[in-house]
C-alpha cells in the first residue's frame, strides 16, 4: 500500500516538547517539525502521544510509549497486532520503568492492505476526514467526556467547559490505579482507497473546532496540510501542538 503522511509539531509556549509522534517511519519529538513523506509499505503505524503537563517527565513518558509501540509493531511479523494487548504490555513496562506520577495520552492507527485499526487512551484524537466533515473515531477519556456520556452536559458545550483538559486515563504510572476498570478505545474499519485521517494532540483541538479544522483541510487534506501548519503556527498557542495526517492511496 502507498501512503502520504504529513506531520506537524510546535512547542508553543511550553519550555519542553512533551508531545511525541510516529509518522509511519520513525519517532519524532521536536520543538518544530513540518514533514511530508510518501511511504510504500505493507503495514503502517502512526500516532501522537501527549505527555501530561503539570506532571513530572511528560516528555519522557510520551517518547517512551512512542518508542515502545513502534518497536513492538515492527517486531510483529505479519498482519496487525492487537492494540489492546500491545498497550497493556507497554503499561506494565511503564509502571516498572517510568518515573512515578508520569503519564501520557496516545492516539493512533495501524493499517494494512485490509483494515485500519484506530486506538486511543486520553484526549488525543483520531478523525476520519470526509468531504462533509470530520468524523471522530476516537473517544476521549476525560472528566468532561464522562459528563457528556452521562448526558449531564451536551457535546456542543464540552469544548468550553473549564475542566475540559482533565484526563482520567492514559499510559504510565499515573494511571496504574484505573487500568483495572478503564480500557483502550478501539475502532476498526475496512481500508478504503483515498481515505484520509487526522491524528492530533489536544493542543490542536484547544485552538480550533472540528468545523474550523475541516474548513482548512477540505477538499484535499494533504494538499492543505501546510496551510493548517501555518495557521496553527501563527496562533497564540496554549500548549504543545502536534498532528499527523495520513492519506491512503
Amino acid at each position: 500500500m502507498k501512503y502520504t503522511v504529513f506531520s506537524g509539531m510546535l512547542i508553543g509556549p511550553r519550555s519542553r516538547q512533551e508531545d511525541c509522534i510516529i509518522d509511519g517511519t520513525a519517532v519524532f519529538q521536536a520543538d518544530r517539525l513540518m514533514s511530508k513523506r510518501n511511504i510504500d509499505t505493507d503495514r503502517l503505524l502512526a500516532c501522537v502521544c501527549d505527555g501530561l503537563g503539570g506532571h513530572a517527565h511528560g516528555d519522557t513518558a510520551s517518547r517512551f510509549v512512542c518508542e515502545q509501540i513502534n518497536n513492538r509493531f515492527l517486531e510483529t511479523a505479519s498482519g496487525l497486532p492487537s492494540a489492546q494487548n500491545i498497550l497493556a504490555d507497554i503499561q506494565q513496562s511503564a509502571q516498572r520503568l517510568l518515573p512515578e506520577n508520569s503519564g501520557t495520552t496516545i492516539a493512533g492507527l495501524m493499517a494494512d492492505s485490509h483494515q485500519v485499526i484506530v486506538f486511543n487512551a486520553g484526549d488525543s484524537r483520531v478523525y476520519k476526514i470526509s468531504p462533509s466533515g470530520l468524523d471522530r473515531l476516537s473517544h476521549d477519556h476525560s472528566l468532561v467526556q464522562g459528563l457528556v456520556d452521562k448526558s449531564f452536559i451536551h457535546q456542543d458545550t464540552a469544548s468550553a467547559h473549564p475542566m475540559k483538559n482533565i484526563v482520567d486515563f492514559g499510559i504510565g504510572p499515573l494511571f496504574s490505579h484505573v487500568w483495572n476498570h478503564l480500557h483502550i478505545h478501539i475502532h476498526e474499519e475496512t481500508l478504503s482507497d483515498g481515505a484520509c485521517y487526522l491524528i492530533c494532540s489536544d493542543g490542536l483541538n484547544d485552538m480550533m473546532t472540528d468545523q474550523e479544522l475541516h474548513q482548512l483541510l477540505a477538499p484535499d487534506p494533504i494538499e492543505n496540510s501546510k496551510k493548517l501548519f501555518t495557521a496553527v503556527r501563527e496562533m497564540r498557542l496554549k500548549d504543545n501542538t502536534s498532528f499527523v495526517i495520513i492519506r491512503i492511496h
